[in-house]
């Protein structure tokens, strides 16, 4: 009876229960990085939804104010054509500076950013258990 064990696993039985729990681990947070992943997508997605709607209704809004100021430049006596050329010449410019905007909006990250932080402390974290 001195010599009993107190019910504690053998070095096998402990490692074979850190390998499933690191599995287990690593699996939710696969399920993690996914739903991350999923929901920075469909946000970039709906995003795109409304850039696009807003796209639509305000180059609407643009023909109409873009016609009404060629109709008023034309009232200061400059021919109809010439009032175009200005008139497409300010809208490139502001196209131009649009564009350098948003292509530097676009390069937001999708990359689930947190989930890795998460895994690499998971990782650092069974490397220091098991040493």
């Amino acid at each position: 009876m001195a010599h009993e064990r107190f019910n504690q696993p053998s070095l096998p039985e402990a490692l074979s229960g850190v390998v499933s729990d690191l599995a287990e681990l690593f699996q939710k947070e696969v399920r993690l990085a996914r739903a991350e992943l999923s929901s920075n997508i469909s946000t970039k997605i709906r995003g795109g939804i409304w850039l696009g709607i807003a796209g639509l209704l305000g180059l609407l809004a643009l023909i109409l104010i873009l016609g009404a100021l060629v109709a008023w430049i034309v009232t200061f006596g400059v021919s109809l054509h010439l009032a175009f050329l200005i008139v497409a010449a300010g809208v490139a410019v502001i196209a131009v500076l649009a564009y350098y905007a948003g292509r530097s909006e676009a390069r937001a990250e999708i990359a689930p950013a947190r989930t890795m932080n998460q895994v690499r402390q998971d990782i650092e974290t069974a490397k220091e258990q098991l040493t």
